[in-house]
């Protein structure tokens, strides 16, 4: 099978020297709109790799290159902008397509070409990351397990985690688009699915939230697509949220950024400038290391760092299910994104993933095929056993 993998960022490089290792993968086309970095990735994977200077937004240069692969990764982002005319152009040239989109609106606009993609006999799978992607396939073990579902939560957890500047390539003054992104989801108005149906809510809402076995808090919304897709996949869900695990002074602060973007005191841009010259100060100052202490003691017992909740009825009583992974790759985000998707991009390759059109991570792979082939990799805080790498829970 011959690859394409678009951008070479840090997220697309490691997908690409994790791809080059797969037997399954005879070649490897490497491409960004910036020769040395694609020369540069393409030395590291090997003699499968070739690399290819690509600009795509140029329509043409971009069907041609897709029409001599089986299929394409796309790690450019922002997603709003590249993701849906590269999508199109992978239907327009056949080509299967997988990407790690993260943003609400462009997802649904990408599904809504899943008719074109299946008249073509395209697969595509959007979102295949770590939030969404891992949360998909955690969230459809929960679902699975319930016969109602009144309450679908999906999570990820920012206490206790790693440099966010150093994770996302940020500097002061430089934000990553990741950042900014960030910040547009917890700002204005998002997508997400209420009562059965998509509305436009304001994200930072609190939502308290029980785990089983580990206690109850508060989280607070966040925009993201897992609120869009799952419900597509399972009707029976009546109200999803995407959710952060926040202390409640880092919320109160997140709150007050959202004020000053709605308010036109900042841009999406700016705020992201803001909040890393914040972490930035705030690894100098004991103040801010006690308040961070203090803060995490009230704010509830900790939540996994990657997490689903499903709350609803099995056999006419009410019952809860909760999945999370006890181990992630290394490499902060760029581990926990670019891993999923080669793996899922070796799941296709085995044939192990089949159907047509636009689809979401639970739509197409099986969760314990994925976790399975997932797990040689997941070192992080230890390793762990392919069958115990899951830590599902029901109450």
């Amino acid at each position: 099978m011959k690859v394409l993998v678009l951008g070479t960022g840090a997220m697309g490089a490691l997908a690409c020297t994790t791809i080059a290792t797969f037997p399954e993968i005879t070649a490897l086309v490497v491409a960004d709109r910036d020769e040395t970095a694609a020369r540069a990735c393409a030395a590291q994977c090997g003699p499968k790799a070739t690399p290819v200077t690509l600009d795509v937004t140029d329509d043409t240069a971009l069907q041609e290159t897709l029409t001599s692969v089986d299929i394409v990764l796309n790690c450019v982002g922002p997603f709003f902008r590249f993701g849906v005319p590269i999508l199109t152009a992978a239907i327009d040239t056949g080509t299967h397509y997988m990407d790690i989109c993260d943003d609400p609106e462009p997802t649904l606009e990408m599904l809504a070409l899943h008719e074109k993609a299946r008249a073509t006999n395209v697969l595509a799978i959007i979102g295949m990351g770590a939030s969404p992607g891992i949360s998909n396939l955690l969230a459809a073990m929960t679902c699975q397990s319930l016969d109602t579902i009144d309450d679908l939560t999906t999570g990820w957890s920012l206490e206790g985690d790693g440099d966010l500047a150093e994770e996302t390539g940020s500097s002061g003054e430089h934000p990553s688009a990741a950042v900014v992104h960030w910040m547009e989801q917890c700002s204005g108005t998002v997508t997400s699915w209420v009562d059965g149906q998509l509305v436009q809510v304001k994200p930072l809402r609190p939502l308290k939230v029980t785990y089983p076995g580990i206690g109850k808090r508060t989280l607070w919304t966040v925009g993201h697509p897992e609120p869009v897709t799952l419900p597509v996949s399972f009707p029976q869900i009546r109200n999803a949220s995407n959710a952060m695990v926040l202390n409640r002074f880092d919320a109160l602060g997140l709150q007050d950024l959202q004020k000053k973007i709605d308010g036109g005191a900042l841009t999406a841009d700016t705020a992201a400038q803001t909040i890393l010259k914040s972490m930035a100060a705030d690894k100098k100052s004991l103040v801010a290391k006690l308040m961070s202490w203090v803060g995490a003691r009230l704010s509830g017992p900790a939540f996994p760092s990657l997490f689903a909740i499903a709350t609803g009825t099995k056999d006419g009583r009410r019952a809860v299910a909760a999945a999370t992974v006890r181990a992630m790759p290394t490499g902060g985000m760029a581990g926990a994104t670019a891993i999923p998707l080669a793996v899922a991009l070796k799941l296709f390759a085995q044939g192990k993933i089949s159907g047509k059109g636009v689809v979401a991570p639970e739509a197409a792979i099986d969760p314990d095929l994925f976790f399975a082939e997932f797990a040689p990799y997941c070192t992080q805080p230890a390793a762990v056993e392919p069958a115990k790498l899951v830590d599902f829970r029901t109450g």
